[in-house]
């Protein structure tokens, strides 16, 4: 009689929870490194965001020290005013307002969000991603007034 070898490792149903843990385990570890080393606060709209500086050396002064005032990145604010720029010239452009309902979404700034999701689907009613950014801007109001009472 042949004696069989012996499989080698673990088994599946033991090895696939412990690699799922570690996964995990190293995911949060990530998130909270970089959340801390970003040092990021403030809101994406924050006080900063609408104010325009004089001359460049300021606006230059002011997008470095941006992110510390609470207002947005520099990258944000390029990106906000591409997208009403956008807006501007074509106001039935679906995807540049689904976008911007998007950033005030990612903001909490859900009342805001709901308009540029109303013209979106105004624009093109079946755009999926207004429709779920609509969803979830109306969600997050609902969680608003249920953390508040």
């Amino acid at each position: 009689m042949v004696k069989q070898a012996s499989p080698r490792g673990l088994p599946p149903r033991i090895y696939l929870p412990i690699v799922a843990v570690f996964a995990l385990l190293f995911l949060g570890v990530m998130a909270y490194l970089v959340a801390d080393g970003l040092g990021v606060s403030g809101s994406v709209f924050g006080k900063s965001g609408s104010a325009t500086a004089a001359n460049p050396a300021q606006q230059a002064q002011g997008a470095q020290n941006s992110v510390q005032g609470g207002g947005p990145p520099p990258a944000v604010m390029a990106q906000l005013q591409t997208l009403r720029a956008r807006i501007a010239k074509d106001p039935k452009d679906d995807v540049a307002l689904t976008q911007l309902g998007d950033m005030y979404l990612a903001a909490s700034k859900f009342r805001q969000a709901i308009p540029f999701y109303d013209r979106a689907l105004k624009a093109n009613p079946s755009n999926v991603a207004a429709q779920t950014g609509l969803q979830q801007a109306k969600s997050g109001i609902a969680d608003q007034a249920a953390a508040n009472q």
